[in-house]
């Protein structure tokens, strides 16, 4: 079995996961992504395209590059770096639900009912 894929550990949350493959990347690689985000959401907004799941996604998008470049490192830290990496993964987990939702909502089209 060559060809199998590696999986988390069934004790690894989504989180270690994304921790894990930020801390894979260089500091160039996240800064570009970043970057990249952020130039897509901007052009979305000057040109008046901007909907809210682009602006989403690339506020998820920037959410991972920026955990990945600022809490790269796994030592402990004060109880303010700490509360300022919980907003920015909290934020980003809710964000990345609503975008999800409206994902689902947007593929079932118009004719969905509560």
């Amino acid at each position: 079995m060559n060809q199998v894929a590696p999986l988390a550990a069934p004790r690894e949350s989504i989180f270690a996961v994304l921790a894990s493959s930020a801390r894979r990347m260089s500091y160039r690689e996240l800064s570009i992504i970043a970057a990249g985000s952020g130039v897509v959401a901007l052009t979305a907004v000057a040109l008046a395209m901007a909907s809210w799941m682009l602006l989403a996604a690339c506020y998820v998008i920037w959410c991972f590059a920026s955990w990945g470049l600022l809490f790269r490192s796994a030592t402990p830290r004060s109880a303010g770096w700490r509360a300022f990496h919980w907003l920015i993964v909290g934020s980003g987990s809710a964000v990345f639900a609503a975008l999800v939702a409206g994902l689902f909502f947007w593929a079932l089209g118009p004719r969905w009912m509560l």
